[in-house]
């Protein structure tokens, strides 16, 4: 395995979830251990965040309007006045960027599974898809807190949990994960992690076209919900591997 911290990746737009958690953790990744810039933009506070780096490799983290996987196409006005401010303001020109929408598949907060299944369908390329609306899905089991326990926890996708509330209070009694702790080390440890969950249930790994791939985890991961919880599993590293930062 073999992480890339000198490739040039050009615009990645990341969109969010949650107000806090995302930005701490892209952030943590993007500047402190691959040294790329990074804006972003939180629902909840009115001004930009902006650290320069390498200016080839530009990094921007923003939220939907409200914390639901809905809001990916309900609220567009919402995402396209940020757009407008990211292009105009800070010369990162959204529709030149590779686009993620990082999503958790819990049932608290996320209950539509049908537009769930239409958005894995839909978004399955970071550049471009055949409605032209680029943006590749990336979803966490039951959350993105999953990510960070593949960072540290051999055999994560053994550890179950319905809610990420129940996966929050696991991180709080196991000291030994620590968001300051994410290393180079343990990046490639979530790569493994990655790659062991789609040996063990058959999944074929294509990064170029990972969509049929994701409905079936999505699939499994609804069956297992219903017979207890969700195996552990983050999409983040999906993305790290498209961009090539990550080789296997």
């Amino acid at each position: 395995m073999k992480l890339n911290k000198d490739k040039r990746i050009g615009r990645v737009l990341f969109i969010v979830e949650g107000s806090h958690y995302e930005f701490v953790l892209l952030k943590r990744i993007f500047c402190n251990i691959f040294g790329f810039s990074y804006i972003e933009k939180r629902r909840n506070k009115a001004d930009y965040y902006v650290r320069e780096n390498e200016p080839y490799s530009r990094i921007a983290v923003i939220n939907t309007q409200e914390s639901n996987i809905k809001d990916i196409t309900d609220n567009e006005t919402y995402l396209e006045n940020i757009y407008a401010t990211l292009v105009e303001d800070y010369k990162f020109p959204v529709d030149q960027s590779a686009v993620y929408y990082l999503f958790d598949r819990d049932p608290d907060s996320n209950t539509d599974i049908e537009r769930i299944q239409s958005y894995i369908v839909e978004l399955k390329n970071p550049y471009e898809n055949e409605n032209f609306k680029a943006g590749q899905l990336l979803l966490s089991y039951p959350s993105l807190e999953s990510y960070t326990v593949s960072c540290f926890k051999n055999n994560s996708d053994s550890i179950t949990f319905k809610l990420g509330s129940e996966l929050k209070s696991f991180i709080g009694t196991n000291t030994d994960i620590q968001m300051n702790k994410i290393d180079e080390s343990k990046i490639e440890h979530a790569t493994l992690e990655f790659k062991k969950f789609l040996e063990n249930e058959n999944i074929t790994l294509n990064i170029d076209d990972f969509s049929g791939a994701s409905s079936e985890i999505f699939e499994k991961e609804e069956a297992w919900l219903e017979s207890g919880g969700f195996k552990l599993f983050s999409m983040l590293t999906l993305a790290f591997l498209q961009l090539g930062i990550i080789e296997i």
